[in-house]
């Protein structure tokens, strides 16, 4: 089946989602990427089905480190690779200065003998996975192809051989420290917003909690939501949805807790907290609801309630920030502005979708803002 992930197409599905779809099922699997971004790694990595797979089985993933993959990444992978015992990572490791090792593709083995194989345009980077456009295909194998694709690909393993490195191997971590400083060098000269985007993913600020990367800003074009937040008992973090709001704006499915929302709260100024992969919950009490970091621990205020403003990045990507009374000092203003734009009943939860073109005098002085892209 051939998927398109595309930020503006509405029926978009993500190379992210269709990974962790095919781990849900499988007992096993092996994988080659180009490039692989530290933000990547934990999007595939981390994700809870991903370590059930490597419960009943291992994984063999091979990162490519001509370019982009960098000293932040390899660290990473490797805290990865101390966690699951059934996790192997090597680096493939070349001195051809005419091409590159450029594969992005992973297969994976089920019980019945057959299996998956994901393979396209897209790294393991949080473009290639969720913003960019990319194209991949999810192809089902037979017994015997999955079989015949084994022999090839442990024929190719071993003519390989020489290029294949542990992650700590010295001239790897030489190689990805090049990077690094290279993708560093190209902030200070002008270079294409391509190359940006490249430059951005291999300098690794995410260490910091801090991105500065095209990946998680917004144009004019880009939908907002601002949505008061209910109170939901005690676990108002679980922030409750109408199912226009849940399926429109968040791209969600009623009934299908396969898809994955990635969230990215925003603390202040240019400074993103962790990245947050969320099932889209919904039950038969028709609740629709996503979980958000940012409101761990607070209180309900007991005036007011709380405002979410959602920024739409791609499809079922999103940043936000949550605006609390008597916390926020731009809570009044917007609070303000949905009374005077709400159209709807008034003993429902304001929700209203405007592109950020149409309320960028709203959002200017405040952490939202300086994501905005010009």
């Amino acid at each position: 089946m051939l998927h398109i992930q595309d930020p503006n197409y509405s029926n978009s599905y993500s190379l992210h989602e269709a990974l962790i779809k095919s781990c849900s099922s499988a007992n096993g699997g092996k994988g080659a990427y180009a490039f692989v971004s530290r933000t990547g790694a934990e999007l595939f990595l981390a994700d809870v089905e991903f370590e059930k797979m490597l419960e009943r089985g291992i994984y063999n993933l091979i990162v490519g480190i001509d370019e982009i993959t960098n000293t932040s990444t390899i660290e990473r992978l490797s805290d990865f690779q101390d966690i699951y015992q059934s996790l192997e990572i090597r680096a493939f490791l070349h001195n051809s200065n005419n091409s590159l090792f450029h594969p992005k593709l992973s297969y994976f083995t089920k019980s019945d003998g057959g299996g998956d194989l994901v393979i396209g345009s897209g790294n393991l980077t949080a473009g290639g996975l969720r913003k960019n456009r990319e194209a991949f295909a999810i192809i089902n194998l037979s017994q015997d192809e999955l079989l015949k694709i084994e022999a090839y690909w442990n024929e190719w393993l071993v003519q390989s051989d020489s290029y294949l490195k542990p992650l700590n191997d010295v001239d790897v971590l030489e190689r990805v420290g090049a990077n690094s400083a290279r993708a560093r060098a190209r902030q200070d000269y002008p270079i294409s917003p391509t190359q940006q985007i490249y430059a951005d993913e291999a300098i690794g600020s995410d260490d910091q909690g801090t991105d500065e990367s095209q990946e998680w800003s917004f144009q004019e074009s880009n939908l907002v939501l601002l949505a008061e937040i209910p109170r939901s008992g005690d676990r108002w973090n679980q922030a409750n949805f109408d199912i226009n709001t849940f399926e429109n704006f968040f791209g969600a499915t009623a009934g299908d807790n396969s898809q994955r929302i990635l969230l990215r709260s925003i603390i202040s100024n240019r400074v993103l907290g962790n990245i947050e992969v969320r099932p889209s919950v919904s039950v038969v009490s028709q609740n629709y609801r996503f979980e958000l970091e940012a409101a761990a621990g607070l209180e309900y205020p007991q005036i007011g309630r709380p405002i979410g403003v959602f920024v739409r990045l791609s499809t079922r990507m999103f940043i936000y920030k949550l605006f609390m009374p008597e916390m926020d000092e731009k809570y009044l203003d917007i609070a303000d502005w949905m009374n005077a734009n709400w159209t709807g009943r008034t003993d429902r939860m304001k929700r209203i979708v405007k592109p950020v073109g149409e309320i960028r005098g709203l959002l200017q002085n405040s952490p939202v803002y300086s994501f905005f892209m010009v």
